[in-house]
C-alpha cells in the first residue's frame, strides 16, 4: 500500500468519526430541546371546592388545618368522547398515591388501616365529553343542574350518593355514581356553578364559557364522614373538591400529577368562586406559579351546609 493510499484512508476514519461525533452532538442538542419543551408545557387548572359550614370551621383554625386521617376509594373512571389509552395507563394506585403526598399540604394523612380514619374520600377522575357547539356553549342550558340554585346553603350535588352497606366497599364504589350514566360535562367540574354566581362580569363570563369548549381531564374528591358512617350508617357528605384542565395537547398520564399538585392548596376547602393555578404537566416537582385565587370563603355565611 503507498503513502497516498494510507493518507485517504486516515482522512476517511477521521471524517467518519467527526460524523459519528457531530451526529451525537445534535442528537443531544435535539434531546435537551425537546425535554425544554415539554418542561415548558404549563398545566392551566380550574378548581372548585365546597365544605359544610361545620366542617369548614373544624377544619381551619389559628394554627392551620387541623390533622386527619382518611381512606380512599374508587369511583366512578369516564372516558373521553374520543379513544384515550392514556386514561388506562396509571393505575387506581398510582393516581391516588399521587394525590395522598400533595393532601399532605393540608394536613391530611392515610389510615393505618382501612375500617379507620376520619374520612372516606371517594375518587372519580377522567376526561369529560363535549358535544355542543359553538351556539349552544353560550347559551344556558335549561336543564342545567346550576341553572336554578336558589339555595346557596346547599352542596351542588352532581353525584347520586346511594351507597348502602359499610361493610362492603364495592358496593359504595358502584353506587357512588354520576347523575350522567357514561359521561361528565365540564359545567359538572364546578364551570356551571361559576357561570351562575351573581355579579359575574362580560369578561370572566367569556372566560369561563371558553373552558367549556374542549374536554378536560379531571379529578373530583367527594370526603364524607367515616366515623358517623360506620356507626350509623349515615352518609353525611363534608367536602367536594374538583380540579380540572384541558386535554388538548397532552394526555392522562401527564394531567393527573398535575391536577394534584395544583390542588394541593384547596382540598377540603370552601371556596367562594374559584381557582385558577398554572403548574407542570408530569410528575416533575415544581413549585406552583401564576396563581389566581377569585375568592375564599372567610364568612360561614353563604358557605353550603352540610
Amino acid at each position: 500500500m503507498n503513502k497516498q493510499s494510507k493518507h485517504y484512508q486516515v482522512c476517511t476514519f477521521h471524517m467518519i468519526e467527526f460524523s459519528r461525533v457531530l451526529f451525537g452532538a445534535i442528537a443531544v442538542i435535539c434531546a435537551a430541546n425537546s425535554s425544554d419543551l415539554q418542561a415548558a408545557k404549563k398545566a392551566r387548572v380550574f378548581i372548585d371546592s365546597e365544605a359544610s359550614t361545620s366542617y369548614n370551621e373544624r377544619k381551619e383554625s389559628d394554627s392551620g388545618a387541623e390533622y386527619e386521617t382518611y381512606v380512599f376509594i374508587k369511583g366512578k373512571s369516564y372516558g373521553a368522547g374520543f379513544k384515550d389509552k392514556s386514561l388506562t395507563e396509571p393505575t387506581f394506585e398510582e393516581v391516588v398515591e399521587t394525590l395522598a403526598e400533595n393532601m399532605k399540604d393540608r394536613n391530611y394523612y392515610p389510615s393505618a388501616s382501612p375500617d379507620q380514619g376520619d374520612l372516606l374520600i371517594v375518587v372519580h377522575y377522567g376526561s369529560t365529553m363535549v358535544e355542543q357547539d359553538l351556539e349552544e356553549l353560550f347559551m344556558l342550558d335549561a336543564t342545567d343542574p346550576y341553572a336554578d340554585q336558589a339555595d346557596p346553603e346547599t352542596f351542588s350535588e352532581v353525584y347520586d350518593d346511594t351507597f348502602e352497606d359499610i361493610s362492603d366497599l364495592d358496593d359504595i364504589s358502584r353506587n357512588n355514581e354520576a347523575k350522567h350514566a357514561n359521561s361528565m360535562d365540564n359545567r359538572s367540574l364546578g364551570i356551571g356553578r361559576a357561570l351562575n354566581r351573581k355579579n359575574i362580569n362580560t369578561t370572566e363570563e367569556f372566560d369561563l364559557r371558553v373552558e367549556l369548549e374542549d374536554e378536560r381531564y379531571f379529578i373530583i374528591l367527594m370526603a364524607y364522614d367515616y366515623a358517623k358512617l360506620r356507626e350509623t350508617k349515615e352518609k353525611e357528605l363534608l367536602w367536594t373538591t374538583r380540579f380540572s384542565v384541558p386535554a388538548i395537547g397532552t394526555n392522562f398520564v401527564d394531567a393527573y400529577p398535575a391536577l394534584a399538585r395544583a390542588a394541593r392548596e384547596y382540598y377540603g376547602t370552601s371556596l367562594e368562586k374559584y381557582a385558577k393555578t398554572t403548574t407542570q404537566f408530569g410528575t416533575a416537582t415544581v413549585d406552583i406559579g401564576d396563581l389566581e385565587t377569585v375568592g375564599i370563603e372567610e364568612s360561614s355565611e353563604d358557605a353550603p351546609e352540610e
